[in-house]
């Protein structure tokens, strides 16, 4: 591998020179061909190894397999005209940069590894959480800005433990990390220092626990930010700029069963919230009514992941056993398929025409449904996988995912 070192700005040399951070470059095969074609290649991570599946979705065929020397159990891709992918793993303090075009590969070392990746649109910047610490990597020049600040807890247990969840407003660089352990939120902006003092809110008496937050999704711009609370009973949106908070209520069913809740959801144009349980207990605000209160509904499997599609009129469910697609306005309105495996991930296209799954079980496969017509459809292949998992583009059709 050929080795090449960066320069690193004045600004960020204290922060990297604790991380020990250094970038190496591998530069791509002259005649390998270029993999942006954003509404064309769907990348498919394997669970059980480090492979990345490359499939072309008009012909429906593998094109190749990505090995990056690592499980690829966090990776995400830039999505505005820019072919950077990201990869990296919480076994693994490193990151490692594939530009899709030229096929260079850029590794750079890092203090802690990696749980979350945000790219920022229009920039060459990447915001990172990981295990105990957050921070931003500028990807043109290839250096390091890590916030002072550790989020850590002594309860760990063990190295992969995290304390803290990140959401991250990409528009504004906004940083706020919601507290495991107790009830608050830290908030900090990506221009600030590294030494800077992070800003902090405590719900503490606002809401219905004295732990703290689970996960959560922030709206591009400092608008609004959804997150579930760790006892997995509540879900919250807040309202940054008029401290107003609203609440799903309880989300169980029953006081002696822990059901998860799953990851919020904020439509494409940040009028519609929804939050769920692994019960299928669901809850959906409609920011546009005037009212506070949501919209409970049910789901007759164990979902997992919450989408919207076709022009954000449909709900996407997907979880245990089964997929639904729900009309945005009329519960009632929905299509169910139901299968033995469980529902690993769900990508929707760019034209938001085209749900994509990967299951658990059977051979690995991407199972696209038209959105529009509600119709399965023909199933693709991912040779080069054991268990398919992540599903990436470098196009979608939400800021959630």
């Amino acid at each position: 591998m050929k080795r090449r070192d960066f320069v690193l700005s004045a600004a960020s040399s204290m922060a990297l020179a604790h991380a020990g951070a250094w970038a190496s470059a591998t530069p791509a095969a002259p005649a390998a061909p270029s993999l942006y074609e954003p509404t064309r290649y769907v990348f498919v991570a394997d669970k059980m190894s480090n492979f990345i599946s490359v499939i072309d979705l008009v012909s429906g065929k593998h094109v190749e397999s990505l090995d990056f020397g690592i499980r690829p159990h966090v990776f995400e891709m830039a999505r505005d005209d820019d072919a950077m992918m990201a990869v990296a793993s919480p076994e693994a303090t490193q990151i490692c940069f594939f530009n899709l075009k030229t096929r260079e590969t850029t590794r750079m070392k890092l203090p802690a590894p990696v749980y979350q990746i945000f790219f920022v649109p229009q920039s060459k910047l990447v915001a990172l959480g990981m295990r105990d610490c957050v921070g931003m990597i500028d990807y043109d020049e290839f250096t390091l800005k890590v916030f002072d600040r550790k989020f850590d807890s002594p309860n760990r247990k063990t190295v992969l433990d995290s304390f803290y969840f990140l959401l991250f407003s990409s528009f504004s660089q906004s940083f706020w990390v919601l507290d495991e352990e107790k009830p608050r939120i830290f908030h900090k902006y990506g221009k600030d220092s590294a030494k800077s003092k992070w800003d902090e809110i405590d719900f503490s008496g606002r809401i219905k626990t004295n732990r703290g937050f689970d996960v959560g999704i922030a709206s591009p711009e400092d608008y609004l930010l959804t997150m579930t609370t760790e006892d997995g009973n509540e879900g919250l949106v807040y309202f940054p700029e008029s401290d107003k908070l609203l609440s799903t209520g309880s989300m169980r069913t029953t006081t002696n069963t822990y059901k998860p809740m799953l990851m919020p959801y904020i439509d494409f144009y940040t009028k519609n919230v929804i939050f769920g349980n692994k019960e299928g207990q669901m809850a959906h605000f409609d920011l546009e009514s005037g009212s506070d209160k949501p919209e409970r509904f049910t789901v007759d499997f164990s979902p997992r992941f919450i989408r919207s599609g076709w022009l954000e009129s449909t709900w996407v469910l997907a979880g245990d056993k089964g997929i639904m697609f729900q009309s945005l306005k009329d519960p009632a309105d929905r299509k169910v398929f139901r299968f033995v495996a469980e529902v690993t991930n769900v990508w929707v296209t760019g034209d938001s025409k085209t749900a994509l799954i990967t299951i658990d079980e059977g051979y690995p496969q991407i199972i696209p449904y038209d959105i529009r017509t509600r119709e399965r459809l023909k199933p693709i292949l991912t040779p080069g996988v054991s268990m398919a998992n992540i599903i990436r583009m470098s196009s979608n059709n939400s800021i959630c995912y």
